[in-house]
């Protein structure tokens, strides 16, 4: 089974423990450099900031080695990288003491123990002078130190860094990044938002939410990997900050390489290229002939809207008949005037076979008592749910008890309702986040919803039963809740039990 996350295959070509080599012996032009500025120059922020900058180029060299060699071993490369910056750091100093007149560069590279004499000598005698403060000793030992692990972490943490980005088995090249155009809400609670993608990855659209406006202060980005397999994404929260003259931007990670099975990948680019109507300033347009319906109905007129959109529902404009078919079966439906709201759903169904137009259908065949034809509806709602994902599976199953319950028949709502219990019972936790990750009802609005269909069908004691039912299989808070719940709700059942003598 594919993991939630890419996972890079470990193999390393011998080209990179090559080229590592090669990238070790290259940093000593850089090195030298280096050395010499750090002697030469009276400025010791500028030779802070030449450390670094040599940090970097060591760490570019090792990244570049990475992927060059395609290097797919995080650990090793890491590793690997690490050798290139502890060469850069040997080589820096062993130029530094033959600038010093030490003795030549050669010969200190080939004697480590000379060097090491050489250094115990400079921490004892050698001053430096940072404003107006004189370094000497285990300070200026601990700045080498500090420029050791900068010399070093840098390089480390690039080669690692690249080797732990996707890479396509099947094509034996890196996956191609591509940052989607469209810029998505800020995301509030990343862990929640990742732990919904990981149940439901290919509800990342309706998990992120609507795009935002493209000078906005805080949005999400998200970043496409496409391979030849399924593609991956990294989703980064960023906050701008805009100055009169320049902006600062602060990016905090989300979630990094998060598979996306089955998807593809230039579908989700073209459908983030399109311009969305908050983009291109436009609301969707309304068909004309609809618009005094659509307010009607808004407000509540249900009559009205029935009778201005009535007459479209057999147009021979696609958009415009569709429309008004919708038209017609809500506000039929809100009428309760069902027959007539199921006529409308079936032909609904029939230009737009949707989940929720199923689910539409299948309530209203509750409605009208034609329960078999409405669980046939639910059930081929729920089975095309399961590849389209255009909602969650319990709002399928919820909506449809509702409709049975309003329609008197709460016995054949119980198969459902034991389908709700066996949704917390199977999560074992009853945790508000967990179940807003999963797009489960809350615990608390389970219990208090189900209680009337349960009494009406099993009574006080097998009602009580029903539920106590689900304690072995609730954590503790879970269980603490549902315990204090029976007692509050079946409390009189210990009344109605006749004491024995």
């Amino acid at each position: 089974m594919s993991s939630a996350y890419y996972v890079p295959s470990g193999r390393l070509p011998a080209q990179a423990i090559v080229s590592t080599a090669a990238c070790a012996l290259l940093v000593v032009i850089p090195a030298w450099l280096f050395a010499w500025l750090t002697i030469h120059s009276p400025l010791v922020l500028l030779n802070w900031f030449a450390m670094c900058v040599f940090a970097v180029v060591m760490g570019v060299a090792a990244r570049q080695v990475a992927r060059q060699a395609k290097a797919r071993n995080p650990m090793w490369m890491g590793r690997l990288g690490l050798a290139i910056g502890v060469a850069g750091w040997y080589a820096h100093w062993a130029a530094w003491l033959a600038i010093a007149d030490a003795g030549s560069f050669a010969s200190l590279l080939a004697a480590p123990v000379d060097m090491w004499r050489f250094g115990m000598l400079l921490a004892e005698n050698e001053v430096r002078h940072v404003a107006g403060m004189r370094i000497e000793g285990s300070a200026l030992v601990a700045g080498w130190i500090v420029e050791f692990i900068l010399l070093t972490t840098l390089p480390r943490s690039l080669a690692r860094g690249a080797a732990e980005e996707p890479f396509c088995e099947l094509s034996g090249n890196w996956a191609t990044p591509f940052e989607l155009p469209r810029r998505f809400a800020w995301i509030d609670e990343p862990h929640v938002v990742v732990h919904r993608l990981e149940t439901a990855p290919h509800e990342l659209f309706s998990i992120l939410g609507a795009g935002v406006e493209a000078d906005a202060a805080r949005y999400s980005a998200v970043t496409l990997y496409r391979t030849e397999g399924d593609p991956f994404v990294s989703i980064d929260n960023v906050q701008v900050e805009r100055g009169e003259k320049k902006e600062k931007k602060t990016t905090r990670p989300v979630i990094a390489y998060l598979r996306l099975p089955g998807m593809d990948a230039e579908r989700i680019i073209d459908e983030c290229s399109a311009p969305t109507a908050m983009e291109t300033g436009q609301a969707p347009a309304d068909p004309p002939e609809l618009v005094d319906a659509i307010d009607h109905l808004g407000a509540g007129r249900l009559e009205e809207a029935l009778a201005g959109a009535m007459p479209h529902a057999a147009a021979t404009q696609d958009g415009l008949r569709i429309d008004a078919i919708r038209l017609c079966a809500m506000a039929s439906a809100r009428l309760g005037r069902w027959a007539e709201s199921l006529h409308y759903w079936n032909a609904l169904c029939a230009e737009e076979p949707s989940v929720f137009n199923a689910l539409q259908t299948g309530c209203c065949c509750a409605m009208t008592g034609d329960t078999a034809r409405g669980e046939e509806w639910i059930a081929w709602a729920r089975e095309r749910n399961a590849t389209s994902r255009e909602m969650p599976d319990p709002q399928i199953v919820t909506s449809f008890i509702s409709a049975l319950t309003q329609s008197g028949q709460a016995a054949r709502a119980m198969p459902y309702l034991e389908q709700m219990r066996a949704l917390y019972t199977g999560l074992g936790c009853t945790d508000a986040t967990l179940l807003f990750a999963r797009r489960v009802p809350l615990f608390d609005t389970f219990l208090q919803n189900s209680l009337p269909i349960v009494r009406a069908v099993l009574g006080q004691e097998e009602g009580r039963a029903w539920y106590a039912a689900m304690l072995p299989h609730l954590d503790d808070p879970g269980s603490e809740t549902l315990g204090a719940w029976l007692d509050e709700n079946f409390a009189n059942m210990a009344l109605a039990t006749p004491a024995s003598v």
